[in-house]
């Protein structure tokens, strides 16, 4: 592709994809054991029974509550794991189709 205005795809490319693909691991590792943690918690259900902690409980399960929450965020940090290889794919068609189109344009222009 030719470097016009910024627009050629390159090494940066390469690399700044595994950087995103680490910190993706990264991320799902520590909100793998973050959940672990506060589901423990919230299984022990250390605010207790008294008015305080049904009030508490009521208060912290409104709209959906924490496992809502904890299986969005879950779904989520899966997505980010899953788009480094997304990405690697787009680039490798974006090349690939630039390098046909290059072919192409050169056969109908006679250079090849």
């Amino acid at each position: 592709m030719r470097n016009e205005e910024g627009t050629e795809i390159v090494e940066p490319i390469s690399t700044g994809i595994s950087q995103f693909a680490f910190m993706a691991g990264d991320l799902d590792t520590a909100y793998r054991s973050d959940e672990t943690e506060l589901r423990g918690l919230l299984a022990a259900q250390i605010w207790g029974t008294g008015v305080a902690g049904t009030a508490f409980i009521r208060a912290l399960e409104a709209g959906g509550g924490l496992d809502l929450w904890l299986d969005d965020t879950s779904a989520l940090v899966q997505d980010i794991n899953k788009m480094p290889a997304k990405l690697r794919k787009v680039v490798g068609n974006s090349l690939s189709t630039d390098a046909e189109l290059g072919e192409r344009t050169a056969r109908m222009l006679g250079s090849i």
